[in-house]
């Protein structure tokens, strides 16, 4: 018997790969619920999308009753050419950046729920609604506006 007092799965050695594979892990399920993993099969951004940058966006994706929340880790770029999405480096396990071409936007509408304002970001043939609040998300709605105009012209 050894002199250690430890239960052996407590042992702190164990402790940092644990961690790791249950963050992985989680980052994962998380990017699959939301709805993120399916975009990435068809949006996934082929280069660093240029265009005006907003760092720290809140927002969510996924379905409408029940969608993942992003609180302040979400990176945005509105350019002529559509918008990008990605997510700070910690969680973009299994979710990498994205981009939507504005002729993959179905719907841009400003919407409420209780008492915040947020965009709502509806996609063609496709189920996660991403919601976003702030400027980022008005700068989308101003884009899909003006790509709307130039194609009535």
């Amino acid at each position: 018997m050894s002199g250690s007092s430890i239960h052996p799965h407590l042992d702190p050695q164990w402790f940092v790969p644990f961690f790791v594979v249950l963050w992985l892990g989680l980052s994962a399920l998380i990017s699959r619920t939301a709805g993120w993993s399916v975009l990435a099969s068809h949006f996934r951004a082929a280069a660093e999308v240029s265009g005006e940058k907003f760092r720290f966006v809140s927002g969510s994706l996924g379905a409408r009753r029940l969608p993942v929340r992003y609180g302040g880790c979400l990176f945005v770029v509105v350019n002529q050419g559509g918008f990008g999405l990605s997510i700070f480096l910690p969680f973009r396990f299994r979710s990498p950046p994205l981009f939507f071409p504005w002729a993959q936007v179905e719907s841009v509408k400003e919407e409420r729920r209780f008492f915040v304002s947020y965009i709502a970001v509806r996609l063609r043939d496709q189920w996660p609604i991403l919601s976003l609040r702030g400027k980022a998300g008005q700068r989308i709605k101003e884009g899909y506006e003006r790509r709307l105009s130039n194609r009535v012209r």
